[in-house]
């Protein structure tokens, strides 16, 4: 069993029958293509009434402390009176109605929303703020359990009436802080393995739209999380990374975006894809509202933003992977952001140095993948009462109803069917063994190529482009974040990515401040609200 795995980790199998669409390339929405229909609209009569009454002039102040300002500005407008989370919560649902049926950033709004702005308020005026978070109104990737009346889907129609019986600790953890729950975002289904043609997708609620430009790509699996970050239809939202589930989005619509290391949070209550590897994270504007979403959400109770330090990278020598970013990007407009990348890096007193590696040998990770979707999220489906118990089911309950249940395909779920015979019998003993192997083998050749660089090279970060190595880093568990280069000469939004040593989190979060603070790249995308 060991021979033929590590022969098929090794690429031998996956390089030769890999379809194009499972390269995780990234084609653009066409502009005369409609959107699909939602399979639950979003539902705004529990807000009817308030969104009906409240003056736009408010709406117009609102917007001033939103676009202005970040979650600590925010909080101080609160402190002062000058608005309150009811006004706040009202703003975001009434852009989220007049902007998502286009952009498709949420799968389903909360009911209570306005409910748990205004007790938020009540406790404000009654002398308890929770924290930084306290009324701030937040969204959630929806794999991230939440209880009835919302639902969690992963985006998936086997899963449309799903409701947890519990929320996910991350959940507790925002509603202990006081944070207004806005919603859930949109994904691609089943975190990005349900079909790569497009990602963004899920059959829920259809195709998520890059708010720079429909035709740009929105990324995923965290694609909703991203959107409506950018587009200002939430503060900030939470969403998850198994490899590049994070970044990628990040990038592709301007916004801070950080995945953790294993453990910094908890996973429990996340539909999970790789339990080894997934990681939920913040999705913010800025990465000061990144650090205080993730000082909320982390089991350590760290106090990311107190490390913040504007000259965090004064001296530090920063490896740039740039021969790895042109062998993966290709050589058109890639030299115009990794010329932005030196620029920022030297604003902010970095010492650049391109660093040779590209990673070409490190294990693949698509065995772990299909293995993980096979036994890990299956089993979630099986938990959950869906009518599965095995990935052939799950491609069979599809098949049943695929104008439905897989508009767009299944060709990752169709591949995964093709490589599992070739690692193991699925569902047999020797499965959940071959999992766990193949799970320590990809994190030790990454984690050991990692440090390998980091050492070679003498530095003290990475940095990368967008999720160019995603499936290092991620399969490695060395955090990594991404920080917007604003936009190239066409308007399409990019993001650099730094890698850091394990454990060190908040150091990274100071170095992407420095970075974002030096260079103030980041250009918001045109509004689409009238």
């Amino acid at each position: 069993m060991k021979v033929v795995f590590r022969s098929l980790i090794l690429c031998g199998l996956f390089s030769a029958v890999l379809p194009a669409g499972c390269k995780r390339a990234e084609p653009p929405l066409k502009k005369e293509s409609p959107n699909l229909p939602r399979l639950r609209e979003l539902d705004f009569a529990p807000f009817a009434k308030a969104l009906t009454s409240v003056g736009k002039r408010r709406l117009v102040a609102v917007d001033r402390h939103v676009r202005g300002g970040d979650i600590d500005s925010v909080g101080a407008a609160m402190a002062e009176g000058k608005v309150n989370s009811e006004e706040l919560t009202l703003y975001f649902l009434d852009r989220i109605r007049r902007n998502d049926e286009t952009l498709r950033s949420y799968l389903e709004l909360n009911p209570a929303a306005l409910e748990e702005a205004r007790a938020a308020d009540r406790e404000r005026t009654a002398g308890k703020v929770r924290g930084k978070l306290h009324g701030i109104p937040v969204n959630l990737k929806d794999n991230i359990a939440t209880v009835a009346p919302l639902h969690t889907t992963a985006g998936a129609e086997i899963l449309l009436d799903h409701s947890p019986a519990a929320d996910a600790a991350v959940v507790k953890k925002l509603r202990d802080a006081g944070a207004v729950i806005l919603g859930k975002a949109s994904l691609s289904e089943l975190a990005g393995t349900l079909t790569t043609e497009p990602p963004g997708y899920n059959a829920i609620s259809g195709m998520g739209v890059n708010p720079y430009r429909a035709d740009l790509p929105v990324s995923g699996s965290s694609s909703g999380s991203a959107i409506s970050t950018s587009a200002f239809l939430t503060m900030a939202s939470v969403g998850t990374e198994t490899s590049g589930s994070l970044i990628a989005p990040g990038a592709s619509n301007g916004v801070v975006a950080m995945m953790p290391g294993p453990g910094v949070v908890s996973g429990e209550g996340i539909v999970p894809l790789i339990r080894f590897q997934d990681s939920a994270g913040p999705i913010a504007r800025s990465v000061r509202d990144a650090a205080l979403l993730l000082a909320v959400m982390d089991e350590a109770e760290t106090d990311y933003v107190a490390a913040l330090d504007r000259a965090a990278l004064k001296g530090v020598a920063a490896g740039v992977l740039r021969k790895g970013i042109l062998a993966n990007k290709g050589e058109d407009g890639t030299h115009f952001w990794l010329v932005r990348i030196g620029d920022g890096l030297k604003k902010a007193g970095a010492s650049p140095r391109d660093l040779d590696e590209t990673f070409a040998d490190k294990p693949s990770l698509l065995p772990v993948i299909f293995l993980g979707l096979s036994i890990d999220t299956v089993g979630y489906l099986t938990a959950a009462g869906a009518p599965v118990k095995s990935l052939a089911d799950l491609h069979r309950y599809h098949l049943a109803d695929p104008a439905r249940r897989i508009p767009q395909g299944q060709n990752m779920v169709d591949f995964a069917l093709r490589v599992l015979p070739e690692l193991v019998n699925e569902g047999g003993p020797a499965a959940t063994t071959l999992y766990e192997e193949a799970a320590r083998f990809t994190r030790t050749g990454a984690a050991d190529r990692l440090a390998a660089t980091f050492a070679a090279g003498e530095v003290e970060l990475l940095v990368s482009l967008a999720n160019t190595h995603s499936d290092v880093y991620a399969t490695a568990g060395y955090p990594a974040i991404t920080v917007p280069l604003g936009l190239d000469g066409a308007g399409a939004p990019n993001g650099v990515t730094f890698i850091g040593k394990p454990g060190e989190e908040t150091r990274l979060l100071s170095f992407a401040y420095a970075f974002e603070q030096a260079t103030g790249y980041r250009r918001a995308p045109s509004d689409r609200a009238e």
